[in-house]
């Protein structure tokens, strides 16, 4: 199980017909890794297993096979095809989340100006007179 949505890891999903799809082309499987995925910006990328290029995945392929997520390390196989951009995952068959990169706790973000204390004064110390 993945403990947070009480699902099994390998989720076997159901099949959806891709024939009428805007993609174009044919699809082909694939086998890789989730490199990185993001559902903020609803997008990431798959290392093929037989070392292609990266492809890219829409959160949309996602949700197409009822997932929000696909977490880094994740297994995945997958259909794809032509894009917009180049080739992409227009189908996902299953996902196996126990190989999956357990995610750091992300505590609060630092701005870019934050970096902490600056010289012997600490902050606004040093030799540029509070600033």
């Amino acid at each position: 199980m993945n403990g947070d949505e009480g699902t099994p890891a390998w989720v076997e999903l159901r099949e959806f017909d891709m024939s009428d799809s805007s993609q174009g082309g044919a699809a082909s499987e694939l086998r890789g890794k989730i490199k990185w995925f993001n559902p903020e910006k609803g997008f990431g990328f798959v290392t093929p297993a037989d070392g292609a290029p990266d492809v890219f995945l829409h959160i949309s392929a996602l949700k197409d096979a009822g997932l929000q997520d696909a977490p880094e390390g994740a297994t995945i196989h997958c259909e794809v095809g032509q894009g917009r951009k180049g080739v992409q995952v227009t189908r996902v068959i299953s996902l196996d989340t126990s190989t999956a990169t357990p995610r750091r706790p992300q505590g609060p973000r630092r701005s870019f100006g934050d970096r902490g204390p600056r010289g012997p004064g600490g902050p606004g110390g040093g030799s540029r007179g509070g600033y």
